[in-house]
């Protein structure tokens, strides 16, 4: 039998192709699965632009997905044929704190990615899916969710009361507001679209800030907290926004660097006030298969549905590709697999 998958011979959109391959055969402790949906991360383009060395083409992208599980093999009790679930971004990472071991390889890197009809994975890299949630919704989550999860409750031990401040309007910074509101705390919006910025409001944000218009948007975190700061900042710009994100957080407050949107490079960062607020700069990459459990868990019992911009069938990745690029989505871009 032969299944349908996208697939990169090489760097860059025109690299990727649409192929006829044999449906993967499972071993011991595997499963097959049918998967549905996926969705396209900032991490994803990356690699699909060619700006991660030693990727082996061919190679099926993306690291995120959700589906029904075909069948199973010899050995597996974790799941079950027909139960719906989602292989997680680190599979090696099953729990506890980040080790140099457990962070590769990842799928649509450095092994075959979702963006398949079928796919085999290891029955202990799964977490069953939030019962409430479509499949399409459950794609998004892997990646965005969990690094946002990790920022605001696993590693920045939100409270009610508190108020956290997130950048932009991507699917990190989206998740990180509606983990925050449901833990009852106050969330600050940054954008430069006061259109974003409106509609970031309407589903919970509870002020909102053009950087645009305040360059130094850390003054108006201080203004709207009596001049105290906010105790977390889920900071997704690295170069270009750290420096603000540093001086915008409260005394002994958390920042958790998330993403590199603003570059690359080194970020100036106010070393005195660091030291003198006793802040907490912790970098966060996705967390482990026990930490997307209790997050979907979580999302189950709260009914949070993630916000999503636009949805791509498969064959169509290349557009999505270019649609984020273009920075026009808010919140996840997703991907249906026929």
């Amino acid at each position: 039998m032969k299944t349908n998958a996208v697939q990169l011979e090489g760097p860059g959109v025109e690299g990727i192709s649409s192929v006829w391959r044999d449906v993967p055969e499972i071993g011991p402790g595997q499963v097959l699965l049918h998967m549905a949906g996926s969705c396209l991360n900032y991490h994803d383009a990356v690699v699909i632009w060619g700006f991660i060395p030693g990727i082996g083409y061919p190679r099926v992208p993306l690291s995120d997905g959700a589906g029904t599980v075909a069948e199973v093999g010899p050995g597996v009790d974790r799941v079950r044929v027909g139960d719906r679930v989602t292989p997680s971004f680190y599979p090696a990472w099953i729990e506890g704190p980040p080790r140099p071991e457990v962070k590769h390889p990842i799928p649509g890197e450095g092994i075959d990615g979702c963006c398949a009809q079928q796919i085999v994975v290891d029955a202990e890299h799964l977490v069953h899916s939030p019962s409430h949630l479509s499949d399409i919704e459950t794609g998004t989550l892997a990646c965005a969710g969990l690094t946002a999860w990790s920022a605001v409750v696993t590693n920045g031990r939100v409270a009610r009361g508190q108020t956290v401040v997130i950048e932009g309007t991507g699917g990190v910074s989206l998740f990180a507001m509606q983990f925050a509101k449901a833990h009852g705390a106050r969330v600050i919006a940054t954008s430069s679209s006061d259109e974003k910025l409106e509609r970031v409001g309407d589903l919970g944000a509870d002020d909102g800030i053009n950087y645009r218009e305040h360059a130094e948007w850390s003054t108006a975190v201080l203004e709207l907290t009596n001049g105290h700061g906010a105790d977390i900042v889920v900071d997704v710009g690295g170069q270009g926004s750290l420096g603000q994100a540093v001086l915008a957080t409260k005394m002994d407050g958390h920042v958790s660097i998330v993403g590199v949107l603003g570059g690359f490079g080194n970020a100036e960062v106010p070393v005195t006030i660091a030291m003198t607020r006793n802040t907490r700069l912790q970098g966060v990459t996705v967390g482990s298969r026990d930490d997307y459990d209790r997050m979907c868990r979580f999302m189950e019992t709260e009914k949070i549905h993630p916000i999503i911009s636009d949805t791509f069938p498969m064959a169509d990745l290349g557009q999505a590709v270019n649609h984020l690029e273009q920075g026009r989505h808010f919140g996840k871009i997703a991907v249906s697999i026929d």
